[in-house]
């Protein structure tokens, strides 16, 4: 079953990332994919934006926030940091990547605020686990 939940959400993350208008899917839930066979790979090493806007700043909040509940679902599945780390890491830079073919600016600082998301639970996960053989071994 938790299989299933990483999988729905992965998927979700993918139509998130692919849909060739992520403004046309939040404001009319039109989604609509667009096959770019030659997209322009140096767009991938673009720098964040000199203007930081509102919208542009609640979508790398989205990103955190994908890869943080994505993390929290790998967690439930595995134990070890590191798999959970390469698999996450992994499917942000798929995703990124990925964006580049769907007409999409896939950008390499994106992966930077995914990993945010993804390490920032991963710690917040080592806290909790760490409290918790604490008080386990206070108990003994």
């Amino acid at each position: 079953m938790r299989s299933w939940f990483i999988f729905i959400w992965c998927t979700a993350i993918l139509i998130f990332t692919c849909t060739s208008s992520f403004h046309d899917f939040i404001e009319f839930g039109v989604v609509r994919f667009r096959w770019d066979g030659r997209p322009t790979f140096s767009d991938f090493l673009s720098p964040l934006p000199d203007d930081l806007s509102k919208g542009f700043l609640l979508q790398k909040l989205g990103h955190i926030i994908a890869f943080h509940v994505l993390t929290v679902l790998l967690l439930m599945k595995f134990r070890s940091h590191m798999i959970i780390l390469a698999l996450a890491a992994s499917f942000a830079a798929l995703t990124e990547f990925m964006q580049l073919y769907f007409s999409r600016g896939g950008r390499a600082f994106d992966i930077g605020f995914d990993l945010l998301g993804i390490l920032l639970t991963l710690a917040i996960a080592s806290l909790f686990r760490i409290k918790h053989s604490d008080r386990i071994n206070l108990n003994n």
